[in-house]
């Protein structure tokens, strides 16, 4: 029996009680007023609506598993059905010697080899021996704190900011509430993001792992943290917790007997190597057609709280019960179909098609925009030149300057990825990213068709009447930058150099630094 059958009881009147949430249908108008269906018979220059979501579920399923992007918007806006195949290496570290049962485990061994601290520290190596079974929570979401476990905590138990009292930020309660709420599923854990991925792993002895080595390793400085004891309600603690911090017992520096010289710090490399995968973790499978996005404009009561609050800082607070219940009964559909039960479109190599077609014109074109120059006509020229070029596969030789060529030529743009996608087959999540893609797609061709409206006959205009339109050109462009925001375009700038990595800050109490940007660190210097 496949593991999605072996479903117990109970979760079937679950299902039951949320079906009224959780129809296959697509998505409908939401309250606030816009329609998801933005183009369908409406005008070809029309902007998208002020609270519209589709850039946002597009950056999000272009940036899944880039640590990257995900650092940048760590308030994570998506639960995604997940898979680590067979043959993967996982790794657990911890001060004693006993065998894990449920805990964390890591995909690079420096990021477990923090906790394999002190004279009894081991280092567990792990070999997937099946196809492990997970959902991954994105944005920072392994961060414990603040609105980085808003989507878990909403699924989990169905409000944001639970506090189960814990003392560890409800990460104890959580990962026991998790195991409970996933056994059902056939889940074996949830994978999670902080400064590298990480899986919360409800039964290591038994759930599809075989032990490849228990090794007592050279340990540097490291930290011991709680251990999540299988069905206990009693979660025991390394040292009472300082006030605003969890209860970090450090390990010191044990050298083993004969050892000679320093030794490194095992966070340093940690987080180097967690920046690896600032393009993305290929050790985990993600499938997009099961991508539940609180972007979605279903949900509506969370439209408000965005209006006023910054990309960064969006949260799930003020969800309704209602739009909970939604996404509660969403997930457990997800999770209860046949994975097969999806239309088979790469959303991912969508996404990434999409970005290869405009992420560096666009950029270029920006730049020739505000670049300096001497003529503003031979400005304006090299503008049109480049917007000519990204739009010539749309261009027809019929009626030449008419609004029916700039309307055939946005359209055509806009249509020509998802025009022909086997919509019938779509999951109900997949409706949601393939409303996203078209808003996306609509948006760039009709700033990049406005634009060439206005660039036609630039060559014969005054230079006043080119510096007006390339003042405009400016805005939009400038605007369309902004509101994409792809995840090609995040990362250091300029490129780091071979003796450094990018290092994306993510709010963790440890950080100083209150700034947001990606900078280049040096290589083989203790620095977090």
């Amino acid at each position: 029996m496949r593991w999605w059958q072996s479903l117990a009881v109970p979760l079937c009147a679950i299902h039951a009680a949320l079906v009224t949430y959780a129809q296959e249908q697509v998505p409908l108008s939401g309250a606030s007023g816009f329609r998801l269906e933005l183009h369908d018979g409406g005008r070809w220059d029309e902007r998208p609506h002020p609270d519209a979501t589709g850039n946002l579920i597009f950056q999000a399923l272009a940036s899944l598993l880039q640590l990257g992007p995900n650092s940048k918007y760590r308030n994570g806006h998506s639960i995604v059905r997940a898979s680590v195949p067979a043959g993967t290496l996982l790794y657990h570290g911890r001060a004693t010697k006993d065998m894990p049962t449920r805990d964390w485990v890591a995909f690079d061994p420096e990021h477990s080899h923090v906790f394999a601290a002190g004279a009894n520290g081991t280092l567990f190596t792990f070999m997937t021996t099946r196809d492990l079974h997970s959902i991954f929570f994105d944005g920072c979401s392994a961060n414990k704190f603040d609105g980085v476990v808003d989507t878990q905590d909403v699924l989990f138990w169905g409000e944001v900011g639970y506090d189960p009292h814990d003392k560890w930020f409800g990460e104890m309660a959580r990962f026991q509430k998790m195991c409970e709420w996933g056994k059902p599923y056939g889940l074996d854990g949830i994978v999670r993001m902080q400064l590298d991925f990480e899986i919360m792993y409800c039964d290591i002895a038994n759930g599809g792992l075989e032990l490849v080595s228990a090794a007592s390793l050279v340990s540097t400085e490291g930290a011991r943290g709680p251990t999540p004891q299988k069905d206990d309600t009693e979660i025991r603690y390394a040292v009472p917790p300082p006030a605003g911090f969890p209860p970090i017992r450090m390990e010191p520096m044990i050298p083993p007997e004969g050892w000679k010289g320093s030794l490194p710090s095992s966070w340093t490399e940690a987080k180097h190597t967690g920046a690896w995968h600032n393009e993305g973790e290929v050790r985990i499978r993600v499938d997009p057609s099961t991508m539940v996005s609180f972007y979605d404009p279903a949900l509506t009561s969370l439209v408000e709280a965005r209006r006023s609050t910054e990309r960064v800082e969006y949260r799930l607070t003020g969800i309704s019960k209602q739009d909970t219940a939604r996404v509660q009964a969403d997930v457990a559909a997800v999770l209860t179909r046949d994975p097969n039960e999806r239309s088979g479109v790469d959303w991912q190599g969508l996404a990434r098609v999409i970005q290869d077609r405009f992420s560096d014109r666009l950029p270029f074109v920006r730049y020739l925009a505000h670049k300096s120059y001497s003529n503003v006509t031979e400005q304006a020229v090299a503008v049109r030149r480049e917007v000519l070029i990204s739009l010539l596969p749309y261009m027809s030789r019929d009626r030449v300057g008419t609004p029916q060529w700039y309307a055939h030529m946005a359209n055509a743009c806009a249509t020509r990825y998802t025009s022909h996608l086997p919509v019938s087959r779509f999951t109900k999540q997949e409706h949601v990213l393939y409303n996203a893609t078209r808003e996306v797609l609509h948006e760039i061709c009709r700033v990049y068709t406005d634009v060439w409206r206005d660039a036609f006959d630039v060559e014969e205009q005054s230079v006043a009447v080119a510096a007006q339109r390339l003042e405009k050109w400016r805005g939009d462009l400038n605007a369309l930058v902004q509101w994409l925001d792809w995840p090609v375009w995040m990362g250091c700038n300029p490129a780091c150099g071979v003796d450094e990595y990018c290092s994306w800050p993510q709010g963790m109490f440890w950080e100083s630094d209150p700034n947001r940007q990606p900078h280049c660190v040096p290589l083989g210097r203790n620095y977090m």
